[in-house]
């Protein structure tokens, strides 16, 4: 069977969706470390010369469309997987199996991944369009001058409504991180009476609490702490 062949394949597509996930995973962590210096009191400088580098290293570009891809990718192949899923069983059942067949979570998760992408395309909007595109204020730092994009942050969280907004997001990423993580490491074969405790550990507790969590604390402290 060619390349091609098998991830057109169900198995091939899952594989993709994992691979994907994997890469998306690593991107939040990265992501977390830069998004937690908007709250530190220096006037945004520490946030404002991280968004500069990361806005204009060519190595960080290429990766940050690289992402954008992936994220095409892995809702694309979702979407894909589900519909797939959905016509071969065409009939469904009388009464709902529950957990006996399959865990609340992943039956959430083609709704809690619509509330991502959503989430993600309001966010792009919200910030990386105006920080490339927008002609927001400029500060100057060690005579290095930079796109101010942590007051247009700060303002922005001003807004009840946009913290309600990313708190909500990022329940979605919670709920949807919580099933995806442990689901991609079985794809990949990982799933052994040896490993399964770190793998629910790894996948509950750090990216399905702790690292949703901390995103969502941020816009509620610039919230609290603006008003």
């Amino acid at each position: 069977m060619k390349w091609s062949q098998f991830f057109s394949t169900s198995i091939g597509k899952k594989l993709l969706v994992g691979a994907t996930g994997f890469f998306l995973c690593t991107f939040l962590i990265v992501h977390l470390a830069g998004n937690f210096s908007l709250m530190k009191d220096d006037g945004g400088q520490a946030f404002n010369l991280y968004a500069d580098f990361m806005g204009h290293n060519l190595l960080i570009q290429a990766l940050a469309w690289g992402l954008k891809a992936v994220i095409v990718i892995h809702a694309f192949l979702a979407i894909q997987l589900t519909i797939r899923n959905q016509k071969a069983r065409p009939v469904k059942y009388a009464v709902k199996p529950g957990n006996k067949t399959s865990s609340w979570f992943s039956r959430q998760m083609a709704i809690m991944g619509s509330i991502l992408l959503i989430f993600i395309v309001i966010h792009l909007a919200n910030f990386w369009w105006k920080m490339h595109y927008g002609g927001i204020p400029t500060s100057v730092y060690d005579g290095k001058k930079v796109g101010d994009l942590y007051t247009v942050v700060w303002k922005a969280f001003g807004k009840v409504e946009l913290v309600a907004l990313y708190v909500v997001g990022m329940i979605a990423l919670a709920f949807h991180l919580v099933h995806g993580f442990k689901s991609s490491m079985q794809t990949f074969g990982f799933n052994h009476p040896k490993y399964n405790g770190m793998i629910n550990f790894i996948g509950l507790w750090i990216f399905g609490i702790l690292i949703p969590a901390l995103f969502a604390l941020i816009p509620v402290y610039i919230y609290f702490n603006k008003i």
